[in-house]
């Protein structure tokens, strides 16, 4: 019996996720025939090709021609007749698409910016007629929407996975990805949806195969189920119509022994950390430890289709950890994701793995999916990677932390090692909020930390938000204030920044204890069963109104004072990874002087 191991869209096409990869290794070495698939990469290829481009054509045609048309058919009919009438337009879509991939996957003309922001924008313009073809659902090369955000709730869900109008992943999977693999010959299917943009598409693809192939055992894997653990006892209807059973937290173990059970026809209920329906019921089997990480296997990246990504070469994402070592963070879930302690690897078996995943797939680049890897362990990895002469390129992220190393050197070493890039969740630069937040750090130490890691040559790329419960406006100013200071046109130490929306998640500290951060009340919609993002009233801080004025404010301040940003508009942060190494960062901010702003 073999096992499918399937990634759905939707997520950026410049890389593979690690899951599937990990998980089929893990499976290998237990002896299992694994699979691995990546329908997100498959998706985009389909979609971004003249063929498909034409077959949206032909939609926009029939809904122009309905004898009867929704008030979406109708909304959207103006732009459909403009489409149509631009002959141009198509001509110039249909015929450049297959050359715009080529430039992102050739290394030559991929760092030719003006020719690599020229195809760029024509993908982005080809995902633009696909959401028009669909609207008024919107894809792009980054996101997934369905209009009133049907994952958010059972009857959503129900409804978009056999909507073939406004869901553009049924006809896909039913004409082109299905019929290209042989079902007969695997006994279970498993699905990794990890973020709430893959819950239609994945749950479509699952809906499709549970009624086409009875004999398959479809298994949902992910953070976003595990999430969900609490609210299934009346959602039988999704274990009857879209999979089987869902795995919770980690995988390795608990789909080891899934498959090990379907082989031997036995039942499930000794498979650890499984939700399943049996007899109308939904079981929940006991849980199991995360494995030790001595156990698991180098990630398997054989199956994957690694040319059809849009890069030049392979950017392969590796973890040294898992969990957090810090795990405090009030607004965070990861560690409830996990639902394990915090697990490193030996630093000497790390520099082992880079070694041979670089040479094996021939690539120097990595990203390290780490929650957050400490400074003690990022300096041990370093001199094993430097004394190992092992040739790398990755970015990582990292937070900010007390001298618990000499930092100068630190940072010297990680540079040394090819680490170019660190993502650091700075989130607030005002004592008082890191305070609430947890983070473990003050003003002055983020300031310390940044210093020391641009003066080593390494570029700082810092995630913030605004709206934390009881932030006041001067208060987010303070934060605004310090990334001017220290921005591109400041001291230089931050080189990039990346702003969001402050959102209660379920599952963080904040979610289970709201009075202690001056929550007023979480508001739970009937109508949003299975939300994760939950709306809130304060009555301290700063309203909603305030923190989106902040948020735009900032937007504009960005664009003013990181020059850096109208190359970032057009590169994914693996494809700047790449631009880094080949340009340097001096010569990308003098890139960045020339690049008029996208329409």
């Amino acid at each position: 019996m073999k096992t499918a191991l399937i990634f759905p869209p939707q997520w950026y096409p410049s890389q593979p996720y690690l899951a599937l990869p990990t998980l089929t290794a893990y499976l290998e070495a237990q002896g299992h025939e694994v699979d691995q698939f990546d329908f997100n990469v498959e998706c985009y290829d389909r979609f971004l090709s003249s063929n498909y481009l034409k077959r949206c054509v032909d939609k926009i045609h029939t809904r122009l021609t309905k004898p009867v048309k929704t008030p979406e058919d109708q909304e959207v009919e103006p732009i459909h007749r403009q489409i149509l009438d631009d002959t141009q337009y198509l001509e110039t879509v249909l015929s450049d698409i297959s050359d715009a991939k080529q430039v992102l996957r050739d290394e030559e003309r991929f760092f030719r910016f003006s020719e690599y922001k020229n195809a760029y924008t024509t993908l982005k313009v080809a995902m633009q007629l696909i959401s028009y073809t669909h609207y008024p659902s919107r894809i792009d090369l980054e996101s997934f929407f369905m209009q009133g955000t049907p994952e958010e709730s059972l009857q959503g869900i129900l409804a978009a996975t056999q909507d073939s109008t406004r869901n553009p992943f049924f006809d896909l999977y039913q004409t082109d990805l299905i019929p290209e693999v042989n079902w007969a010959g695997y006994g279970l299917v498993g699905l990794s949806i990890i973020h709430v943009g893959q819950v239609i598409p994945g749950l479509t693809l699952a809906r499709l195969l549970k009624k086409r192939y009875p004999h398959l055992h479809i298994v949902i894997g992910g953070s976003v189920f595990a999430r969900h653990q609490d609210i299934l006892d009346d959602k039988k209807t999704l274990f009857e119509e879209m999979f089987h059973s869902i795995i919770l937290f980690e995988g390795e173990h608990p789909l080891d022994q899934l498959v090990q059970r379907l082989k031997e026809g036995g039942s499930l209920d000794t498979v650890p950390n499984l939700i399943y329906l049996n007899d109308g019921k939904i079981m929940r089997n006991e849980k199991a430890k995360s494995l030790p990480y001595d156990r698991l296997v180098c990630p398997n990246f054989d199956d994957l289709p690694l040319k059809k990504y849009l890069m030049p070469y392979p950017v392969l994402p590796y973890m040294a950890s898992r969990g957090c070592y810090w795990g405090k963070c009030t607004f965070c879930t990861h560690s409830f994701i996990y639902d394990s302690h915090y697990r490193k690897e030996n630093e000497e078996r790390v520099a082992d793995e880079l070694d041979y995943l670089g040479k094996r797939y021939k690539t120097k680049y990595f990203t390290f999916s780490d929650e957050a890897i400490s400074p003690n362990a990022f300096d041990r990895m370093s001199r094993a990677i430097l004394s190992k002469g092992v040739e790398m390129r990755a970015l990582g992220m990292l937070k900010f932390e007390s001298d618990s190393v000499e930092t100068t050197r630190l940072f010297e070493n990680m540079y040394r090692a090819g680490f170019l890039m660190l993502f650091f969740g700075l989130e607030s630069a005002n004592n008082r909020v890191l305070s609430i937040i947890d983070k473990g750090c003050d003003q002055a130490m983020e300031k310390r930390v940044l210093e020391n890691s641009s003066r080593a040559g390494i570029w700082n790329h810092l995630y913030l938000f605004f709206g934390f419960p009881t932030e006041e406006r001067h208060e987010a100013q303070e934060t605004i204030d310090f990334t001017v200071q220290h921005g591109e046109t400041g001291d230089g130490t931050i080189h990039s920044v990346g702003q969001s929306i402050f959102t209660l998640e379920k599952d963080s500290a904040i979610f289970h204890n709201p009075e202690k951060f001056q929550v007023d009340r979480i508001l739970r919609d009937p109508n949003r069963d299975m939300a994760i993002i939950f709306d809130f009233e304060i009555s301290k801080g700063m309203p909603k109104e305030e923190v989106m004025e902040v948020y735009e404010t900032f937007d504009e301040i960005i664009e003013a004072n990181f020059p850096s940003r109208k190359v970032w508009n057009y590169l994914s942060r693996e494809h700047f990874l790449l631009y880094l190494d080949h340009y340097g960062q001096e010569e990308i901010i003098n890139m960045a002087q020339t690049v008029e702003q996208p329409a």
